[in-house]
């Protein structure tokens, strides 16, 4: 597949964070840009600001979703509620991804509750969690939850979900680090919602620091 992400400066903030870069050249069209994204690529996605969402997303094509991603609040002073998320507006790319990535591992719930020991049964490692001397059947069922949830939990991004939480600290030794840069982590969370995998074609549009190829690298096996 031929896939795509885009992270323009937001509509109204381009002078602002990049008016003394090189390469400005003022507001970026998004009409024109998500024009080129639906005309080249089988998926894209394109993060924008939660200001300018409504107006984004009236120029997207049908089908198109929104996820979340939560990056927490900056350390500013501010009259009203902080803005601690971002969107990120996605279409199309691959329904079922393979092993090939985390998101098409498949592992659900059940399966994890099916290869953990039975609480009820074993008096080792489930019976462990429950208080000495309380091992009455609702602790143990209590017990056997609670290793069902810590292993579930370990599993990350087994399953593709819309919303990524992750605050990123400060990049400071990042080559060519640019305002906005997406962490790596975020990048992994992006390939994972397009079904994306090592074969694919993934052109950044905006390159920046040039952190989403460096990800894509490692992502595809072409990092050395």
């Amino acid at each position: 597949m031929r896939l795509a992400y885009a992270d323009p400066p937001y509509p109204g903030k381009s002078r602002r964070y990049y008016g003394d870069h090189p390469d400005y050249a003022g507001e970026v069209d998004h009409r024109r840009l998500i024009e080129q994204l639906g005309d080249g690529y089988d998926g894209w996605a394109l993060s924008t600001s939660a200001e300018a969402l409504q107006s984004v997303l009236a120029l997207c094509p049908a089908g198109s979703r929104v996820a979340v991603w939560v990056r927490g609040e900056r350390p500013t002073r501010s009259a009203g509620p902080l803005n601690a998320w971002e969107p990120v507006i996605y279409w199309g790319g691959r329904r079922d991804a393979s092993r090939s990535t985390t998101a098409g591992e498949k592992v659900s719930r059940r399966r994890v509750a099916e290869d953990l020991p039975d609480a009820s049964r074993d008096t080792g490692t489930a019976l462990s969690v429950a208080p000495a001397g309380e091992h009455d059947a609702s602790r143990r069922a209590a017990a056997h939850a609670s290793l069902v949830a810590a292993a579930d939990a370990s599993l990350g991004s087994a399953r593709r979900v819309d919303v990524f939480a992750y605050r990123p600290g400060a990049r400071t030794t990042e080559p060519g680090r640019v305002v906005g840069a997406k962490p790596a982590a975020f990048c992994r969370w992006v390939f994972d919602l397009l079904g994306a995998e090592p074969q694919d074609q993934f052109d950044d549009l905006f390159a920046g620091s040039g952190g989403v190829a460096r990800a894509w690298s490692v992502f595809s096996g072409r990092a050395a």
